[in-house]
């Protein structure tokens, strides 16, 4: 329990300076609403940025942790189940063809993205409803297929469009916090917060499924019910973030495990500690796109991937090392 405290301590402090950081700081330095135009830059333009990175890093982090924990295996991203795949084939469709259903505070690319993801959302529903005893197996499949299907799609329309059209789509799926408004903050935050809720509150169960399935079935542990849970509580958070933000890799696999690194693996302190480190990470990382080549802004992806990818590297090489304890 100390180890925890000092932990989500360091996190609580260290995210309050990045947040800050990240408020004041720009292309022309370090500046804090001293007149009219800083105040409306920070207030208008900064804020809704800094506020919809932490959501979304934040939102990635639990999921990813408790897909994790759901599917017993630590390389297990919120990306693994389709649904992001999914969403992004919306946004590229809705950028192709320039389909323009709103959802009131929200374009027409969020809409048909958010859609596309339900979509895969309702399939991977049914296939867990089918398979027997919560086996997730099944299920991971579908959502490795739907992901390479969705893939092939994405590049079978970019390859049909104008060079207009095809940009757009790589600039979107690199994944970026630009031009957000405090309007789709409020529209998309019951989308993302609730679901963490729901999984931050099942960090007990993920404990007792991470003894092995029959261990858990024997101590009363509804495994069926936990996969539908799961498997729902994830869609809808990654389907909302990626309609926004795009598919901003990583942020769902580096942030559960360097929580792990620190020593903490129960997943009742795990997950909240996880949202607190997903928001710090995608706050910092969104801080370094448009600052680091100032004037020009880098996609937030662009540095998650950056620096997602030694990371993941480096964890595969500590698996090879170690025996891969339960996630």
């Amino acid at each position: 329990m100390q180890k925890t405290l000092t932990v989500f301590t360091i996190l609580s402090v260290l995210g309050l300076m990045i947040i800050l950081l990240s408020l004041g700081y720009g292309p022309s330095g370090f500046k804090w609403p001293g007149n009219a135009i800083n105040y409306k830059v920070i207030t208008t333009i900064r804020l809704p940025r800094v506020l919809l990175a932490f959501l979304a890093g934040s939102t990635l982090a639990v999921a990813g942790a408790s897909l994790q924990g759901l599917l017993l295996n630590p390389l297990v991203s919120p990306y693994t189940l389709g649904v992001a795949s999914g969403s992004s084939l919306g946004a590229v469709i809705a950028i192709r063809t320039g389909i323009d259903i709103v959802i009131p505070g929200l374009g027409g690319i969020f809409t048909l993205s958010f859609i596309t993801g339900g979509f895969v959302l309702v399939m991977l529903m049914r296939i867990a409803a089918k398979s027997m005893n919560g086996n997730t197996i099944t299920v991971l499949l579908a959502g490795i297929t739907i992901a390479s299907f969705s893939s092939s799609a994405i590049m079978f329309i970019q390859y049909t469009s104008s060079y207009n059209e095809s940009f757009k789509m790589v600039r979107w799926l690199m994944g970026t916090l630009d031009f957000v408004t405090m309007k789709q903050i409020y529209s998309i935050a019951p989308f993302t917060i609730i679901p963490s809720v729901i999984l931050i509150s099942r960090g007990k169960d993920l404990n007792l499924l991470g003894l092995g399935t029959e261990t858990a079935i024997t101590a009363g542990l509804n495994t069926k019910k936990l996969v539908m849970v799961i498997i729902i509580s994830t869609g809808i958070a990654v389907a909302s973030v990626v309609s926004i933000a795009g598919p901003i890799a990583f942020a769902g696999i580096i942030v559960p495990h360097a929580i792990r690194l620190l020593g903490i693996k129960d997943y009742r302190f795990l997950l909240p500690l996880s949202a607190i480190g997903g928001g710090i990470f995608l706050v910092a990382s969104d801080l370094i796109a448009r600052t680091v080549l100032a004037p020009i802004q880098l996609p937030t992806g662009v540095i998650t991937s950056l620096t997602g990818g030694p990371f993941f590297l480096f964890l595969l090489f500590q698996m090879g090392k170690t025996k891969t304890e339960n996630y």
